[in-house]
């Protein structure tokens, strides 16, 4: 599995996110099927996985946790949807 970088082609949504939210930093990258967006701000880190044509394995959200998350010791609260098509994963900076 591999992380690509494609901010870039997103310009519009990382606009939208910086100016709407308390976001400070948002990146855009595709792993194969599966777009993620990474937020962060002052006081959270907000990582969502979506995929339309199949559910999100384990080990892809696992993947892009360990891959984007610098302290792997770091609690988080994972919110999927019914489909499994978006999970958000959420961690509360201390």
């Amino acid at each position: 599995m591999h992380l690509i970088d494609v901010t870039n082609s997103y310009s519009e949504l990382v606009e939208s996110q910086l100016n709407t939210t308390d976001a400070t930093y948002v990146k855009v990258y595709s792993l194969g099927n599966t777009s993620v967006i990474y937020t962060e701000s002052k006081t959270a880190i907000g990582i969502a996985l979506e995929n339309h044509d199949r559910r999100i394995r384990e080990n892809e959200v696992e993947f892009v946790i360990k891959r984007l998350v610098k302290n792997t010791d770091t609690t988080y609260t994972l919110t999927v949807d019914k489909s499994r098509h978006v999970v958000e994963v959420h961690i509360d900076k201390d």
